[in-house]
């Protein structure tokens, strides 16, 4: 059986390494704040940076961290036999996302036990993040016009951040509050971007939307109704309901794409460096691949909000943060299976 490791801040930088050219190194490389690897560094000393890794990848991380300035001890050490370099470039988790994998149905519940596991660690940091994150976006959402838009373009950054604290938690650190601002410095132009696609794609939604309801309703009303002709009730809403099936359904059909492309997009911009669009077309490719689970985990997630609506919606204040947490531990299963395999 193949041992597991931990890589573990020794407290010191290696020979020559200056301090800032390491906090910056650290935060470009490993997709960080430069707070965060500020604070790596100056309080991290037996810290877990990195935890259940096997010989190969210890190799990558331990030629990743070193080759930024970063000092580390390895948790059982490896075999003289594994101490050899791996063949090629040093290579840090970065852009080079690997394709999204199918997993089977049962990884729907997975998803969601597994973060609750991350909540119960951090519940109130956890809480009071989700209740900042929804306060934020309501209150930009009263100002007329532009807040829909503020909304809009600043959602992808407050989920990044999030998800940034998310991972930062999974990793051996604690969750805190302050990882909801973190999108703000970290890819903060690319989750922008985000936003901006998420409200153009809106926008050419809710265009079709109206353009086939107003196309429906005049050549409905042309073959339909003859001149000074009057239409029962119960006519008149069988009526409608045909007219308005087609655009529902074209909405529908355009709607859950859109969805799924957004689904893991911040995550893949903020934790792996991945562009733009890339992120977009991964994100739609791994839920694409992986209908049942999301069927699975959007059921289970159903019967938790119904459970959690039932004490006053108190219940919401732990299935919410569950529940977007869970996006975290499926994007992991999903795109990150070198480090969970």
């Amino acid at each position: 059986m193949a041992s597991v490791h931990r890589i573990i801040y020794s407290g010191q930088l290696t020979p020559g390494s200056s301090h800032q050219k390491v906090v910056t190194e650290l935060a470009r490389t490993f997709h960080m704040t430069e707070d965060e690897a500020r604070e790596l560094i100056d309080k991290g000393a037996g810290r877990v940076i990195k935890h259940d890794l096997d010989a190969a990848q210890v190799r990558r991380y331990r030629d990743a961290l070193t080759a930024v300035g970063l000092g580390i001890a390895i948790d059982p050490p490896l075999e003289t036999a594994d101490l050899s370099l791996a063949q090629g470039s040093p290579q840090a988790p970065s852009g080079n996302v690997p394709v999204p994998r199918a997993r089977p149905a049962g990884r729907g519940w997975s998803w969601i036990a597994e973060a609750w596991g991350l909540f119960k660690d951090s519940p109130i940091a956890w809480i009071l993040a989700l209740i900042l994150f929804i306060a934020i976006l309501m209150v930009l959402g009263l100002i007329p016009v532009v807040g829909g838009i503020a909304t809009t373009l600043i959602g992808p950054i407050l989920t990044g951040g999030l998800m940034l604290g998310a991972r930062a938690q999974d990793q051996g650190e604690g969750f805190r509050i302050q990882y909801l601002f973190a999108g703000f410095s970290t890819r903060t132009g690319p989750l922008v971007l985000l936003g901006v696609i998420f409200l153009l794609l809106g926008l050419l939604v809710a265009l079709v939307m109206g353009v086939l309801f107003a196309l429906m309703l005049g050549l409905g009303g042309s073959d339909v109704l003859a001149p000074g002709m009057l239409l029962s009730p119960a006519q008149a809403e069988t009526w409608m309901s045909t007219l308005t099936i087609l655009p529902v359904l074209v909405t529908l059909l355009l709607v859950i794409p859109v969805i799924m492309a957004m689904y893991f997009a911040p995550l893949l911009v903020a934790l792996d460096g991945v562009e733009v669009i890339e992120s977009l077309r991964l994100s739609l490719l791994g839920c694409l691949r992986n209908i049942l689970p999301f069927l699975v985990s959007g059921g289970i997630a159903l019967v938790l909000l119904f459970i959690g609506a039932l004490p006053i919606l108190l219940g919401w204040l732990v299935v919410v943060p569950v529940l977007s947490i869970s996006v975290y531990t499926a994007y992991r299963d999903i795109f990150q299976q070198g480090d969970r395999d």
